[in-house]
């Protein structure tokens, strides 16, 4: 048996603690803690505890939705078999055919002893939703997910039949008892009113969201398979991909990239230098330093980058901080978009093109797959395009050091830019779309107490943004400026008897603002999204099992947009909300600071 993860610190590389994600083959494994079970006569009449991921809520049409109920399954031992399929038919009993809104539904039980296990859920080999479960307890547990997949309109409503895969592997022994009950329903909204055309709206060009595409093409592993859809990368020399050949009359193209990592690189922000392991003799734990980039290629051409937000899974640091609220992005993984319309002038020639994935420093294992969104020229069988600028900045990473035996501090930056820029002509006319990626980062680790203190703080800004232009006109692009932050400490005291104390300290942050560019660059507020988690834990350990302990979550949630607001401000401790507050009034500005994402962090008294 093999299981998905790796320590974050180093005295836990010698008395490990960290809960899988998923199951996988590895030949270096280290053992997970588990928490001990109770067996008492009163854990029948216990209601089962809910858990949830806060986050804003899927504005819903007024119309009432067909359901589609597609898929039940018990997921007992699946390791290491083929994923589970399902036929999926468009519904035919629907009034009306014109939907507005598609909403998936994840819905799942468990009770006893499980860990956390990686999943998806795939329709035609297209990826619709990468998810964590949540970890069990004896008395039983139950939580459910819910995406907007209406991007995904031209696939959910293709008139045929197609299969649904879900791959959740999970193992069922006298050790891990839990079995994951699942329902996925599919829920379809009936318009309102008609959408615009997209190819009169350009507003909707500089989004991957503003409209449907007309053709979504999987970027995935193809059937035979005992595991998911999605490639693996095992280390940094390792490339994934697939070849691919699009329609000749495509006029915009999106790739969007799905990312998750396990095993050695579950905690890849807090993997300490190499040189650091190798003076201290540790040469068989992960390293590679805290730096990862997901590289994305066609014809060996970089035309994309993912640097990818830290999601901490169900039972990750202290598996008691994500109950009942679950980490920031575990029950809904983030997809990453890449516009690369820009490159449509080497891609329309009718011939066969390879898009591939590589992982910067990677150790084993990231499972990557992308779908290839394409907007099709309904007017002409050919469109015709050329790139006229592709500007790689290469990778520029720092990286300084001062230690001494198992102690020290170490500070690791980043940066990098990738530009694109090429025109397409179609029916909408010639249209120039520039693509611009900018990244920077900074990692400060520290190690003390022998090892057996780590505090790590990390930042990432991401920002993208696409402008397009046609001849004669202003031009007009969408920005998305993204700041991910994880701040880390962790103590480990040992208590003897084979028992040790585990403190940890977590603070999250995924910040987003979204900005609409008109003429002359003045900047139009289009979202923001400020989401900041705290976490406080404490774990008492005997070998291996968790055997008492205490964990307390508090999150903040502000999304504020030109139509729609949400905030949410909750808090708990050991499967118990002890505050919930919940607003959806605008203040009248999306012009809200990134500050208050990033001005909580949490300071050790020692």
């Amino acid at each position: 048996m093999a299981t998905a993860f790796c320590p974050l610190l180093l005295f836990l590389l010698l008395l490990p603690l960290f809960v899988t994600a998923n199951l996988h083959k590895s030949k270096t494994l280290l053992k997970s803690s588990l928490f001990s079970s109770t067996t008492t006569s009163h854990l029948n009449d216990t209601p089962p505890t809910t858990y949830f991921e806060a986050t804003k809520p899927i504005r819903l049409p007024k119309t009432q939705p067909c359901v589609y109920p597609i898929l039940h399954h018990d997921f007992g031992y699946t390791y290491g078999k083929p994923p589970v399929l399902a036929e999926y038919i468009p519904p035919s009993h629907c009034p009306s055919h014109d939907f507005s809104k598609i909403v998936l539904e994840w819905n799942a039980t468990c009770k006893g002893r499980q860990f956390d296990r990686i999943f998806g859920i795939w329709l035609d080999g297209v990826e619709l939703l990468r998810s964590c479960t949540a970890e069990p307890r004896a008395t039983g547990i139950v939580w459910s997910v819910k995406k907007d997949v209406t991007r995904y309109y031209s696939l959910l409503v293709k008139n045929q039949t197609q299969s649904l895969a879900v791959y959740l592997g999970n193992l069922v022994d006298r050790t891990y008892t839990g079995v994951y009950h699942v329902n996925i329903t599919v829920y379809y909204y009936p318009a309102e009113k008609k959408f615009n055309d997209f190819g009169s709206n350009l507003e909707n060009l500089a989004s991957g969201y503003g409209s449907r595409a007309d053709l979504i093409l999987p970027i995935s592993r193809n059937f035979p398979l005992n595991d998911g859809l999605w490639f693996e990368i095992e280390n940094s020399t390792d490339t994934e991909g697939k070849e691919i050949k699009i329609p000749q009359n495509v006029f915009r193209a999106v790739l969007e990239v799905y990312v998750s990592f396990h095993e050695s690189d579950e905690f890849w922000y807090g993997n300490p230098p190499n040189d650091y392991l190798l003076a201290n003799n540790l040469t068989d734990k992960a390293g590679n330093g805290p730096f990862r980039e997901v590289v994305v290629t066609l014809d060996g051409n970089v035309i994309g980058a993912i640097w990818p937000f830290t999601v901490v899974y169900t039972g990750g640091i202290n598996p008691l901080l994500w109950r009942p609220i679950s980490g920031i992005g575990s029950f809904d993984l983030p997809s990453y978009d890449i516009e690369i319309t820009p490159f449509l002038g080497k891609m329309l020639d009718g011939k066969t093109h390879t898009l591939q994935f590589r992982v910067t420093n990677a150790l084993n294992v990231w499972y990557l797959d992308a779908n290839l969104h394409l907007w099709l020229d309904g007017k002409n069988t050919y469109t015709e395009g050329k790139l006229l600028q592709h500007q790689v900045m290469p990778l520029g990473i720092s990286y300084s050091s001062d230690f001494k035996g198992l102690n020290g501090t170490f500070l690791t930056k980043a940066n990098r830019s990738i530009s694109l820029t090429g025109w397409v002509k179609s029916s909408h006319g010639k249209i120039t779309t520039k693509a611009i990626q900018k990244f920077s980062y900074s990692n400060s680790m520290v190690m003390g107490d022998n090892g057996n203190v780590q505090m790590v703080n990390q930042e990432i800004h991401f920002d993208d943004s696409v402008q397009v232009k046609k001849p004669y006109t202003f031009s007009k692009a969408k920005k998305s400026c993204k700041r991910f932050l994880i701040d880390l400490y962790s103590k480990n005291m040992d208590q003897g008897n084979r028992t040790y104390l585990s403190v940890a300290n977590v603070t999250l942050g995924f910040n987003e603002k979204k900005f609409g560019v008109k003429a002359a660059g003045y900047k139009m507020p289009v979202s923001s999204l400020e989401n900041l988690q705290n976490g406080q834990g404490v774990m008492v350990v005997k070998n291996n099992l968790v055997v008492s302990g205490v964990g307390s979550t508090q999150q903040k949630y502000k999304y504020e947009g030109n139509k729609f607001c949400y905030f949410r401000n909750i808090s708990s401790s050991n499967y118990t909300i002890l505050n919930d507050e919940v607003g959806n009034a605008c203040n009248g500005s999306t012009g809200s600071s990134f500050g208050f994402g990033f001005s909580s962090r949490w300071i050790p008294s020692s």
